[in-house]
């Protein structure tokens, strides 16, 4: 039996109500960051609308919160927040980094580009 592989994007802000209000009054002190929320949020608690409309490889994410992964997704990504890992079944693999996130410097359209770049080399192998 095969496991189907499962792209996660994953913020580094928690997920509840009172985790919401923690990471802006945090981001507003200069203390919290997430790439992640920069590009499907910004400061609109809605999202962006880009977002909301999300089609093909962007849709087929699952968006989670750090507090809402499973524990052993967590275990490999922890370090590396926010990100998007691979899950297949066996193994977590970090797939696009905190790093090339920030150089989307928030805007979903260059997100969603680099997302089809990484996700299609990883499909093809």
């Amino acid at each position: 039996m095969s496991v189907e592989a499962n792209f996660y994007a994953v913020y580094d802000a928690d997920g509840s109500w009172l985790g919401g209000l923690r990471y802006v009054k945090d981001k507003c002190l200069g203390k919290a960051e997430c790439a992640l929320c920069n590009i499907s949020h910004g400061w609109n608690p809605l999202g962006k609308s880009k977002f909301k409309r999300r089609q093909g490889v962007a849709a087929k994410l699952v968006w989670a919160h750090r507090d809402e992964l499973p524990d052993r997704i967590m275990m490999q990504v922890k370090d590396h927040l926010p990100c998007i890992a691979l899950d297949d079944g066996s193994a977590v693999e970090v797939v696009i980094s905190r790093d090339a996130l920030k150089g989307c410097e928030g805007d979903f359209e260059v997100f969603e580009h680099l997302l089809e770049q990484k996700l299609g080399a990883t499909e093809a192998t």
